[in-house]
């Protein structure tokens, strides 16, 4: 239920909003103060300012609604509740309010209440794509259109006008045109409408009586005119007795049953249409988010069957759009998929319908044909305006962040997904693309959570299972019989995952085997028994190969085109010691799909582990930024590589590239700049930076330690040692397992023979955890030998 800020804080925008707050709780600084620390997951200081904002602001309904998010976000539903029903009372009319309470009602248990309430929201704004998607979740349908007003049948002038024939066929086509439009209670006030006026002239013969109320009023004018000046056929045809006028009521008499019983069937086999379009439209949308290859084709032949009902269905040609742009940019679907992805494109934008589907597939469609550059801006652009209009998409953010992580823009990436999930909270695309993107940052713990999230939402979920066990074979120590485990149900699950997927699952086989290998040569024989056992790997290691290659070779067999499978050959490789050939492997990546910042990465890592490759690592990094843009985690990456080569001044310049923009967050950039300018003695320079690093790494416990650290340093080379005391202290609470905290820690204290005792525990304790570390010489002149 939770929507985070568009835009993340800086510490000096944070600052400025906790003033103007505290200088005036009554102004409406509490809104974006509270939102920020929502987003940093701040509770208690969240709710405090809303129940502030609460009071200040008592009849209005914004303060209630970012209360009951704060406990929405805690998972204290009936406390949430509590709070957007209060925010009904101020504000019955309110759509965010009805929304959230429909949603709580019904996630609650409280069917009947919940549903009133979204309908309601529904009729203040039938286009908000927020209440429509939460109605199609809980399969509500929205309250039909109210039939239009009657139309009343004309009354003729008394000047000369049409014969009665004329004006009879007029009247028919009339009651044509609005038969079964008019609801009961309309009719007798559209028959008494159709009642003919009186003659402006007195000897004007009287009108016809009208017939019965039960069956459509006809109405006949006579022309009054000298009888002497009028053609015979005109006297005929405004005769009372007439032949002519007989025949016409004749023809009235036998049209209008057969109309009525017509527009009867045509009105029953539109409404049978209508039910058959809006089963297949949502089953579609039902399929599409289980987010699986077999619910990905079952979606397109759902949305196909919505297109033989309509086939100008803009949302079904946005569905089968974005089914397929799936299926071929991430599951392998060929050049068929692609075709049919970009004919569905053209078929729902040519409707002029907006449909937020036929957005993300189209900036997908770019993004796989390697044009994402131009694919972020433009989604940008659009997601910017929806927010603007209040119709925020959660499916647009979410393909908004995927762009950025394909870009590398891995900080603003995860800002899109957390505002998808704010969304959506319940899709497991979006947690699984949240697990990704944070696993890539290096926050393993986190990503862990996500791919957990998904998996809870949708039960093996592939793509989770997959991310989870190459996360695991990542790790220093891995659980390799759980990751074992996640593979086998992958490899074996029916309906089978994408032939992409297994493919990547076979490639993952092959990092264990490999791993589990290394792993049993120091392990006793029972021991490596237990592990073998485990894992389906086999002790001896000829056999253990021969598997190993095996499963590579299936998985490329599979899937030739996926650069992925050259990326995770690379990367046991490179486990192995293996730089160069790991290099050639993620090359070939690079060479499959040049726009993915990501092997970028990948590649100067491995460059890097080579003697001497730093320079070889500039030179890729710098060919990626010229074809790709500022990426900040490439730039980044350029400035390690010139700080490897030595080459500081060149390595600065590139990490204030990399945080030019006040806006965005990079504190690995910080981090690096605050530790050259530590090493140059810039003490100003150096304390502003790690500052403001170890604030941005939010949720980074370990690398939050290490800006602290650096920090520590910095104020004890300044000679203010009760600052570098605390600081060292804020370094250990943030992560204990940070080993050189203790070591700088210890050198501080050393200083002071009062502290001897508590200085030589903190270097044995650096030599516990890192016995061959950076520091093991000096710590164990302090811990006294």
């Amino acid at each position: 239920m939770s929507i985070s800020p568009a835009k993340t804080l800086s510490p000096a925008e944070l600052a400025k909003l906790e003033h103007a707050f505290a200088s005036d709780p009554s102004s409406a600084a509490y809104k974006p103060l509270a939102e920020a620390y929502l987003s940093m997951g701040r509770f208690m200081e969240a709710m405090v300012v809303c129940k502030k904002g609460v009071k200040a602001h008592p009849n209005a309904a914004d303060p209630r609604l970012l209360l009951a998010r704060v406990y929405a976000e805690q998972g204290k539903d009936k406390k949430a509740l509590e709070e957007a029903l209060g925010a009904l009372q101020v504000q019955p009319d309110d759509k965010a309010a009805l929304r959230m309470a429909g949603a709580l009602q019904l996630k609650t248990g409280e069917a009947e209440p919940g549903k009133a309430n979204l309908l309601k929201a529904y009729t203040v704004d039938p286009g908000d794509p927020d209440t429509v998607t939460l109605l199609q979740q809980h399969k509500i349908e929205p309250p039909r259109p109210a039939a239009p007003a009657p139309v009343a049948a004309p009354v003729a002038p008394a000047t000369p006008g049409p014969s009665a024939t004329q004006q009879s066929a007029a009247a028919l086509s009339n009651v044509a045109s609005t038969a079964g439009t008019q609801s009961p209670a309309a009719k007798p006030a559209a028959t008494q409408a159709a009642k003919p006026a009186p003659s402006a002239r007195a000897e004007a013969p009287a009108p016809r009586s009208a017939p019965p109320q039960r069956r459509p009023q006809v109405v006949v004018e006579e022309v009054d005119e000298d009888e002497d000046d009028e053609p015979v056929s005109r006297r005929r045809a405004s005769s009372g007795g007439s032949g002519g006028s007989k025949m016409v009521t004749l023809g009235l008499l036998v049209a209008i049953p057969l109309f009525a019983i017509g527009y009867g069937w045509y009105s029953a086999n539109a409404r049978t249409k209508s039910r058959e379009l809006k089963k297949s439209l949502d089953a579609a949308s039902e399929l599409l988010k289980h987010d699986s290859f077999d619910s990905y084709k079952k979606a397109v032949e759902a949305a196909d069957l919505a297109l033989e009902v309509d086939a100008d269905s803009a949302v079904a040609h946005g569905y089968l759009a974005y089914a397929w742009a799936i299926r071929w940019g991430e599951h392998g679907g060929g050049d068929d998929a692609r075709r049919q992805a970009e004919e569905h494109l053209a078929a729902g934008k040519e409707s002029g319908e907006l449909s937020s589907h036929l957005i993300a597939s189209e900036a997908l469609i770019q993004t796989y044909s390697g044009k994402g550059k131009d694919a972020l801006g433009q989604l940008e652009e659009k997601v910017k305006g929806l927010d603007a209009q209040g119709r925020s998409s959660s499916l647009l953010y979410l393909t908004l962040g995927l762009i950025q992580m394909n870009a590398g823009d891995l900080d603003r990436s995860r800002d899109s997904l957390d505002r998808a999930q704010g969304l959506s909270p319940d899709d497991p695309r979006t947690y699984a693309s949240l697990g990704a993107v944070y696993r890539r940052l290096g926050q393993d713990a986190a990503a862990w959570r996500n791919y957990d999230s998904a998996l809870r939402y949708e039960k093996d979920h592939p793509e989770s299972l997959l991310g989870r066990s190459l996360l695991m074979l990542e790790q220093d120590s891995p659980n390799f019989g759980l990751a074992h485990t996640m593979l086998k149900k992958l490899l074996e699950s029916d309906p089978p995952p994408s032939p992409r997927q297994l493919a990547a699952a076979h490639l993952a086989r092959s990092l264990l085997i490999s791993r589990v290998s290394a792993a049993m040569t120091d392990l006793k024989p029972d021991m490596q028994q237990k592990l073998a056992e485990a894992t389906a790997v086999p002790q001896d290691k000829d056999k253990a190969r021969s598997e190993m290659l095996k499963s590579e070779e299936t998985g490329f067999s599979l899937d030739k085109q996926n650069p992925e499978l050259h990326l995770i050959k690379g990367r046991r490789l490179l486990a192995e010691g293996n730089y160069d050939a790991a290099v050639e492997e993620i090359r070939k990546a690079i060479r499959m799909d040049a726009s993915r910042a990501q092997f970028y990465v990948e590649l100067a890592k491995a460059l890097m582990g080579k003697q001497g490759g730093e320079k070889e690592a500039a030179e890729s990094l710098q060919t990626a930024l010229k074809t790709m843009g500022d990426s900040p985690k490439l730039v980044v990456m350029l400035g390690n590589a010139y700080r490897r080569q030595g080459k500081l001044d060149e390595a600065l310049a590139q990490y204030q590239r990399a945080v030019k923009d006040p806006k965005a967050k990079n504190p690995e950039a910080r981090l690096a700049m605050g530790a050259i300018y530590r090493e140059r003695s810039k003490w100003d320079l150096a304390q502003e930076q790690l500052e403001k690093a170890s604030q941005e790494f939010l949720g980074q416990s370990d690398r939050a330690a290490m800006a602290l650290t650096e920090l520590g340093r910095v104020f004890q080379s300044k000679g203010d040692a009760a600052k570098a005391d605390e600081t060292y202290q804020r370094a250990l609470n943030a992560d204990e397992a940070y080993s050189p905290a203790y070591f700088h820690y210890a050198t501080l204290l050393a200083k002071d023979s009062k502290q001897g005792a508590k200085a030589k525990m903190l270097a044995q304790e650096y030599l516990k955890r890192d016995p061959s570390g950076e520091h093991a010489s000096a710590a164990r002149s302090l811990a006294g030998g």
